[in-house]
């Protein structure tokens, strides 16, 4: 199951793209319907915002206004961190709750509707990020003529939101509905027929080589000064078996220095007899799983990737090995070699992200789930560039 976080600014058309692709067959969740079922249904939830709000936001049948709590906390960027301080860790599991329930019923597309989806850092249930976008003068207008609101409570409310210039930065997808619907809708229907071819691809075939082998080796790699950082290396093996290519990981075990118990790809720090860091990668491989130089197909680099807390800056390289190989484990190092298929780790309902805290910064964070394993840090960063580097 494939899960799109469809977010966006206010009026930014989030509800016009949720609605085609119910339309194509997705179950849609939408996250301000469950803040409303919250405020109408929940007794404990309405005490707490009547407490932090005051009566004076109860209609005279005792419910709560909505449009009364708008006022409030669109004009007070503090009332509204108090207020989503209440109701989003509720939101949050009760979207948790039904998504996992449409998995169970089978579901193949879930889009889950959340203005703040990444504002609240529940970008860790989805497997995309979808944005729809539109100019401020439109979304203004749009508010004006179609919610009633004042041009300056229409401010209020953008102003209320994240930028949408960072919040892009987030998105796999964004959909310009600045224009005519029926284009938005085709783009729609395109970007749907893709998911769905890609969610169905499989990765396999001679020519796979060849293309990784011809992307790398006409790009320009991004390189990481070394200063302050220790330089290391990687191999990224790739072989065919059973007509599909596999990528070859190793579980590491508590005995080595760093990353104990961590999916990565075989390799380590830059030695001073290295010639290089492919001959880093190279050496590292051997010592590791016993894999020889010479049965190794160099395809080219990816480029650098720091580690976060252990300070190193690496380079990996992708290659082709035979198969099946007699590979030789070293017990200290590697306590299991892990083959995962690439076809799994295009499946984006084993991909998902989590904004981490890490040393003061905020961090991006990614996960491939296959089986019973987790590749996450610097190796699913790396991971992630290739596979978006390769298959878009």
């Amino acid at each position: 199951m494939v899960v799109i976080g469809l977010t966006g600014g206010i009026a930014s058309g989030k509800s016009t793209a949720a609605r085609v692709l119910q339309g194509l067959g997705a179950a849609v969740l939408n996250a301000d319907e469950i803040g409303h079922e919250l405020l109408e249904h929940d007794a404990d939830v309405r005490r707490e915002i009547v407490a932090a709000f005051g009566r004076e936001i109860l209609a005279p049948d005792e419910d709560i206004d909505r449009s009364k709590l708008a006022d409030i906390v669109f004009a007070d960027p503090q009332a509204l961190q108090r207020l989503n301080r209440i109701m989003h860790p509720k939101m949050f599991l009760i979207a948790k709750d039904r998504i996992e329930e449409l998995r169970r019923q089978g579901a193949e597309v879930v889009v889950l509707e959340a203005p703040l989806l990444i504002e609240a850092n529940w970008i860790g249930l989805v497997n995309q990020i979808w944005m729809t976008s539109a100019p401020e003068a439109v979304v203004i207008q749009r508010l004006c003529q179609e919610a009633g609101l004042t041009e300056e409570q229409a401010r209020a409310r953008i102003r209320s939101q994240m930028p949408i210039e960072e919040k892009v930065e987030y998105a796999d997808v964004v959909i310009d509905t600045d224009r005519d619907h029926a284009e938005t809708k085709s783009e729609i229907v395109k970007l749907w027929h893709q998911l769905i071819k890609d969610k169905a691809g499989h990765c396999s075939g001679p020519g796979l080589k060849g293309k990784i082998k011809e992307i790398l080796c006409q790009r320009e790699r991004k390189s990481i000064p070394g200063k302050g950082l220790t330089r290391a290396a990687v191999l990224i093996p790739l072989y065919q078996k059973e007509g599909e290519y596999y990528m070859l990981l190793t579980k590491r075990t508590e005995k080595v220095e760093v990353h104990k118990g961590q999916l990565s790809f075989p390799g380590g720090a830059w030695d001073e007899h290295d010639a290089d860091l492919l001959a880093t990668a190279l050496r590292e491989s051997f010592e590791e799983v016993g894999l020889r130089a010479q049965d190794v197909e160099i395809l080219g680099e990816l480029d650098d990737a720091p580690t976060v807390t252990s300070n190193f800056a690496v380079t990996p390289f992708v290659a082709v090995i035979p198969y099946p190989y007699e590979f030789r484990v070293s017990q200290r190092e590697v306590e299991e070699l892990v083959e995962v298929p690439l076809s799994a780790l295009l499946d984006r309902s084993n991909f998902s992200r989590e904004l981490l805290q890490r040393k003061g910064q905020t961090i991006l964070s990614y996960n491939y789930r296959y089986r019973n394993h987790v590749i996450w840090g610097a190796t699913a960063r790396i991971l992630k560039g290739f596979l978006d580097l390769i298959f878009g």
